[in-house]
Order: C-alpha cells, then sequence, then structure tokens
C-alpha cells in the first residue's frame, strides 16, 4: 500500500503566460543589457568592472529561469484534510477546517479590492489582504473576475482555477471523505476503549478497594499506532470505492452575501503595521543613478581614459554602485523586503560620492 493516500483531484489552475513571464522577460532584457554595456563599452575584457557586470547579467537570467520555473511548476491537490499546494522542489499545505466555501469578486462591479506584493503583475501567490483588513493566502496565476474561498486552519485560501465547479466538487468528496472516516474512526475509538478497559480491569474484590489504573506510554503509542493504520486503510478504501454525491459545503454566494466578521465590522479602528512592500521600479534607482553619472562624465570629458588604472577603478566602483547594488535590491525584495531600502540607498550614497569625483571641482 502506497505511503500516502492519492489526493482527491488535481486542480487546474486558470493561468495567463504572458502576464507570469513578465518578471523573466524584464530580468533577461535587465541581464541582456549588462552583458552588451560590458561588451561593446569602453571596459576591457576580463577588467573588474567588466567580470562584475558579465557576472550580474548571468546572476538576472537566472534569477529570470528560477521564477519561471516556479510559476509555471505550481500545483495545487485536494485531498481528504488539506489543500497541497506544491512546486518544484517544495509544498506548502493547508489544513482544512469546517466552514463555508463562498466566492469572492475581484474584477467588475461590487469588486473586492485584493492588494499583494505582485498583484499590479496580474498574479498573485502568496500572502495577500482582502477588503483591507483580512490576510489571506492566494493563488491565482491570471486576473480572473472571481475567486473560491476555502477555511484553512491559517486563514481562508482563496484559489482561482480554470473550472470552479471542478474546484467545488472536489471539495465536497474531501468533506465526504472526511465525514466518513469520522464515522468508521468512532466504532474503532469505543471498541479499542472497551478492549483496553478490559485488559487493565482488575477482577472486583468486595474485600479489597478499586485501584484506578493508567494506561502506560508503550500501551497508549501501541493504541494511537493501530487507529492510525485502521484510519489510513478506511481512508483508502473510501477514495478508491466510495460513491461520492455532491456535498453541502460547497456555496457559491456573491461577496453582497459572504459574510464579514461583525466584531472586524464594529470593532475600534486599529493601527496595523505590515510588512513593507517596496515598489519594484525602486530598486532601478541606483541603476539609473549611476548610469547618469556615467553619462555625465562622458559628456563633460571627465571619464578617465579605460586602460588606466583609474579609469578600471572608477568603472568598478559605478558598476557596484549602480548594477550590483540593483540585483542585489532585487534579491532582498524577494526574500528581505525590509532591507531593501538600505540596499538602494547604499547605492545611491555611493554613486554621489562616484559623481563627485568625476565632476567636482
Amino acid at each position: 500500500m502506497p505511503s500516502r493516500v492519492p489526493p482527491i483531484a488535481r486542480i487546474r489552475l486558470a493561468r495567463a503566460p504572458l502576464r507570469l513571464l513578465v518578471v523573466p522577460l524584464l530580468l533577461v532584457a535587465l541581464g541582456a543589457g549588462l552583458t552588451a554595456a560590458a561588451t561593446f563599452g569602453p571596459m576591457r575584457t576580463l577588467e573588474p568592472a567588466w567580470i562584475a557586470m558579465v557576472a550580474s547579467g548571468a546572476l538576472l537570467a537566472l534569477m529570470a529561469l528560477v521564477i519561471a520555473i516556479w510559476l509555471f511548476g505550481i500545483r495545487l491537490d485536494v485531498e481528504e484534510a488539506v489543500v497541497r499546494v506544491h512546486w518544484l522542489g517544495g509544498e506548502r499545505l493547508h489544513p482544512l477546517v469546517p466552514g463555508p466555501v463562498t466566492r469572492v469578486r475581484l474584477r467588475g462591479d461590487n469588486a473586492s479590492s485584493l492588494r499583494s506584493r505582485t498583484g499590479w503583475l496580474g498574479w498573485t501567490a502568496g500572502r495577500a489582504t482582502l477588503r483591507g483588513e483580512e490576510t489571506i493566502q492566494v493563488i491565482r496565476l491570471a486576473r480572473t473576475r472571481t475567486a473560491i474561498l476555502v477555511p484553512t486552519e491559517a486563514g481562508r485560501l482563496a484559489i482561482a482555477a480554470a473550472s470552479e465547479s471542478e474546484l467545488i466538487e472536489a471539495l465536497s468528496r474531501a468533506a465526504r471523505a472526511r465525514q466518513r472516516l469520522e464515522e468508521l474512526a468512532q466504532p474503532m475509538r469505543q471498541s479499542a476503549r472497551q478492549a483496553s478497559a478490559a485488559q487493565v480491569a482488575p477482577e472486583p474484590d468486595p474485600t479489597a478497594e478499586p485501584e484506578p489504573h493508567v494506561l502506560t506510554g508503550i500501551e497508549r503509542a501501541e493504541l494511537e499506532e493501530r487507529l492510525a493504520r485502521e484510519l489510513q486503510s478506511g481512508a483508502a478504501a473510501i477514495a478508491e470505492v466510495a460513491p461520492f454525491a455532491p456535498a453541502p459545503i460547497a456555496s457559491t454566494a456573491e461577496p453582497a452575501a459572504e459574510a464579514i466578521p461583525e466584531r472586524g465590522r464594529r470593532g475600534r479602528a486599529t493601527l496595523r503595521i505590515g510588512r513593507p512592500r517596496p515598489s519594484a521600479a525602486f530598486v532601478l534607482l541606483p541603476l539609473l543613478a549611476t548610469g547618469g553619472v556615467w553619462g555625465a562624465a562622458t559628456l563633460g570629458g571627465r571619464l578617465p581614459e579605460p586602460g588606466t588604472d583609474i579609469g578600471r577603478l572608477t568603472s568598478l566602483a559605478l558598476v557596484l554602485a549602480g548594477p550590483a547594488t540593483s540585483v542585489g535590491a532585487i534579491m532582498a525584495r524577494a526574500w528581505w523586503p525590509r532591507l531593501v531600502g538600505v540596499v538602494v540607498t547604499s547605492g545611491l550614497a555611493a554613486a554621489v560620492f562616484v559623481g563627485r569625483a568625476l565632476l567636482g571641482p
């Protein structure tokens, strides 16, 4: 028997390939620009500045490839107790909890606001804020008009499926499977309790006082292991032969009918300080600043000769203050958003010092 019960259904996600390729294509274009500037610019081959620019271009191309593989490799499976989101090299589990499955409108009239870090690109994969007050997880790889909200232990999960009816049917089957598992587990638990009571209960002695017996850790572990095996075998049997009927949990109400907690509406306004989300254009400021310094020095005839030591050091300083800082800011925005400001400010300060040295009196 397999170690893991097969999923009830694999849900096809709505995808917009052109929108998903915007970020990878921008990174490839930036990397190609850096490589072209190193090849056709005033720098000589194998100079430190030339190596830095070529390495930055290759790093950007590699980042574009990784992002494209991650976006196009996202898959979603519905199992008996969890929604499994997995991609190449990783996965995330969203345990299901009892609650209404609703539909939220994200485009058109009476659309609910959904704010996320990549929402301006037309796709979201991760944390987002719904209606400015509820933090949810979102799997939306296209600008769909609606999404299905599924209750999980860590909050609601918004899924933009290619077929919402297919997703709702899979969730209904999962609810039915969980219900049957509970029905199978109930008599097993009762029989286990009766068996353990029969094994550990002493013979009644009218002359002696009864002494309560507590299960040892080994006995309790054996009972839990046996119950887990029986539950797993029952889940496999249900997934293979049980006829599924539409479950009553699927609700496709429009956002007007979707209930928002009253305490969230009537409660006092509170200040929420979330994770900073710098704009994507912010990371290009060091590149623009060093490009302006380079252009001004070239037009003014203040740029040192490329073959000299001063020319090499100047080129290296401009590369580190501009393209290398932008690459570092892009990486920080992906993994450490709070450090983007520090990285960009450092690059701008370095560009100012280099510009002062080149354009000063």
